[in-house]
């Protein structure tokens, strides 16, 4: 089997890979080439409460839209596992990459080095959801299946680097449970500081802001005055209606707010029909309207009592518009529905000072080469101590009610 190009996203034949052993049961190993050839219901059965973005349909959103395909530099090759009966018990989104475009853990410092001193960097193998910034499983277990089938992935994963000549694997936001089976298996971490809203058992919107400190409170109530007295509307869209005039408006501004930033817009027509098709009303599109003109967009995936914070685009500059949309009306909206938390995604410090609360993310990687290791390892060194140091200072820098002010309860 050759990884890379003999085998097209097209090619949805499995492709043996290796076979490994758990205490319980021999176990198969093999790689799929799409997501369309793997059963949605033995997926799903290892995917089962682990978010919506692992599922069959999401990935199969991405894939089958060409988002995640050759054009942009994602070949799909998801692992899974099954015992002797056949039954899946195990799976893995993968990608090989022949570049690092559209990632969210950038490592072209490694590209250069490892070029530099004459080594092959890609293709490389990534471990993740396209274009989704969510932590979550990677390594999906079907309840009930027998033991050693995480470690028999992480050892096919060497395996088929070993094999290809693979420079290096990377798993992009791996929750807790996974970051801690790859660093025992002797890969390194890289962290990183996001944000998210928690439900601390709220009755109402009321009920939060009371928790937060006089300052931030009355900045947070200011703002939405502001939004309210310019006139700007609200009109949400669920999933099953969304159309392609909605999705066209969607798309133009999340493309406009990235021409601004200097950012490439990948997401696609079909790609955001795909997945509001596929998900209903889980998804929501909210478009803030001035004049009956959309200036700002978001769109939202709720799941798993969280509700995902996914894109927002904007025409012009929306700050309070954005603050609006993005982070009040979701936590209104997360409270009136009971769920537990609101993702909001990558980073940005001014969510704090709106009620989220830091988080820990990381990044886990393995290379081929041990100098490349050694190199990469001294230089994440520092890099993780800033993000220890930062992650510290935000969890002090807290926007609610300090004791002396009354406690953080109401």
């Amino acid at each position: 089997m050759s990884v890379m190009g003999a085998a097209p996203v097209g090619d949805r034949r499995d492709a043996t890979l290796s076979a490994a052993s758990s205490p319980a049961a021999p176990l198969s190993i093999a790689m799929v080439f799409g997501i369309s050839g793997v059963d949605p219901l033995e997926w799903d059965a290892c995917a089962a409460g682990k978010g919506p973005f692992v599922s069959h349909a999401y990935l199969s959103a991405l894939e089958d839209s060409g988002l995640a395909g050759p054009a942009n530099g994602w070949r799909p090759a998801h692992m899974i596992l099954r015992e002797a009966s056949g039954r899946m018990v195990g799976a893995a989104p993968l990608y090989l990459r022949d570049r690092s475009t559209d990632e969210h853990w950038p490592d072209q410092p490694w590209v250069d080095g490892y070029q530099a001193a004459g080594g092959r960097y890609f293709p490389k193998l990534l471990m993740d959801v396209p274009y989704t910034p969510v932590t979550g499983a990677r390594i999906l277990l079907r309840e009930g299946g027998p033991p050693g089938v995480a470690d028999a992935l992480i050892d096919a994963l060497r395996s088929l680097a070993h094999k290809h000549g693979l420079s290096s694997i990377h798993v992009g936001f791996p929750n807790e449970e996974d970051r801690s089976r790859l660093e025992r298996a002797g890969w390194l971490t890289r962290h990183g500081v996001d944000y998210e809203w928690r439900n601390e058992g709220y009755r109402d919107f009321s009920d939060f802001t009371s928790a937060l400190s006089k300052r931030r409170r009355g900045v947070l109530l200011w703002e939405r005055r502001k939004v309210a007295a310019s006139g700007v509307r609200f009109r949400e869209v669920p999933g099953s209606r969304v159309g392609e005039a909605d999705a066209a408006v969607f798309l133009d501004l999340v493309t406009d707010l990235h021409v601004r930033r200097g950012r490439r817009q990948a997401l696609t027509m079909d790609f955001v029909l795909r997945f509001c098709a596929a998900f209903g009303d889980a998804v929501k599109l909210t478009f803030a309207e001035s004049g009956g003109v959309a200036i700002g967009t978001l769109m939202t995936v709720e799941g798993d009592d969280c509700l995902y914070l996914r894109t927002w685009g904007a025409r012009e500059d929306t700050r309070f518009v954005h603050f609006e949309t993005c982070y009040y009306r979701t936590v209104e909206w997360a409270i009136a529905h009971g769920l537990n938390r609101v993702d909001a995604g990558r980073g940005g410090p001014h969510k704090l000072d709106r009620g989220f609360q830091p988080k820990l993310t990381h990044a886990c990687h393995w290379f081929l080469h041990t100098d490349m290791r050694r190199a990469v390892a001294e230089g994440l060194e520092p890099h993780n101590a800033k993000m220890l140091d930062c992650f510290a200072q935000e969890q002090a820098r807290s926007p609610f009610r300090q004791p002396e002010e009354g406690g953080k309860g109401r």
